[in-house]
């Protein structure tokens, strides 16, 4: 007997997407008549928006009352936009969509058709790109190598070209949202709580409206939070770095010795004694922040802060 996809909630984090709403709204719902079979809600979480995203959800609201609105006090991110959307979900399957339509309502629909073939057994059903069209040499270079970096140094392995969108079965949600760490890395909690999963490969979607908020510096930070917060390797290579260093400085003062008392001592070697000073001086700044970064982790952890504040909900 087949396992149904009998309720359906529909995560969509909104920061400025006003252009976006009704024409993802639309898409959704007139994609295909099998969503209107189920039992579905749509969360819209706005993670304050400046501009009229909430009046767009408003109106939503007037004509479908399965329609929900969660709105933030102010930005705290994608992260916590889709940690709020999944606390707040109640159906027993679950999934997080962007409403630029870069995640394609059509393949949502192979989504349910795979969970149901499969009688329930596939927990999660993960969107995956083909490859990386529409992004430059560059970005996608780094996009790759961040991959390559955190999977030889975590055990929580990656895959390049995996979406936030994803189909999860309720006990997926519980699990995710019993990760309860302040720094989230949605990406790699997926992977953590582990389960069986399906990708989900499509060809890449540009935007229909607005700009993408993701900045370079953006993507960097964000890639910076993700091998910190699931791997301790860096700091064990600071361990192995300053072993080494420690190693080659003793064999080189013991050279250093045995020559004085040999040869003498002349002076010499000005400009290379300034090279190695000034290397092992930014060596040791960058240890230092790659503990540092950890410290800050511990610290704000430990304030137990809550990861946004909802000013209302409808």
């Amino acid at each position: 007997m087949e396992s149904k996809a009998e309720s359906l909630s529909i995560i969509v984090p909104c920061y400025n997407e006003e252009e976006n709403i009704q024409k993802f709204y639309e898409t959704l719902i007139n994609q295909n008549d099998d969503i209107k079979k189920l039992d579905y809600e749509i969360i819209f979480v706005d993670d304050g928006s400046k501009d009229s995203s909430i009046l767009e959800v408003k109106k939503l609201q007037k004509i479908d009352s399965k329609v929900r609105l969660i709105k933030f006090s102010r930005n705290f991110g994608k992260e916590s936009a889709m940690l709020a959307g999944l606390k707040a979900s109640k159906k027993n399957l679950v999934t997080i969509m962007d409403c630029d339509l870069q995640d394609p309502p059509s393949l949502l629909f192979e989504m349910l058709k795979i969970y149901e073939e499969n009688n329930g057994k596939i927990k999660m059903i993960i969107a995956k790109r083909k490859n990386r069209a529409g992004e430059s040499k560059i970005r996608a270079y780094l996009s790759n190598l961040f991959y390559r970096l955190n999977n030889a140094i975590s055990k929580v392995r990656l895959v390049s070209g995996v979406r936030d969108f994803r189909l999860m079965s309720r006990e997926v949600v519980e699990s995710i949202i019993q990760m309860n760490e302040y720094h989230r890395f949605s990406k790699a909690i997926f992977e953590f709580v582990g389960y069986e999963k399906r990708y989900l490969e499509y060809e890449y979607i540009s935007r229909t409206q607005g700009v993408s908020k993701w900045s370079f510096m953006n993507l960097f930070s964000y890639g910076i939070e993700g091998i910190i917060s699931f791997s301790t390797a860096p700091l064990k290579i600071i361990t192995i770095i300053g072993f080494l260093i420690f190693l080659i400085s003793s064999i080189y003062g013991f050279y250093i010795i045995i020559s004085t008392l040999i040869f003498g001592n002349p002076v010499k070697g000005y400009p290379s004694t300034i090279v190695l000073i000034s290397f092992f001086g930014g060596l040791q700044i960058i240890m230092l922040g790659i503990i540092g970064e950890y410290i800050a982790r511990i610290y704000e952890q430990g304030k137990n802060r809550p990861h946004y504040f909802i000013e209302y909900e409808d």
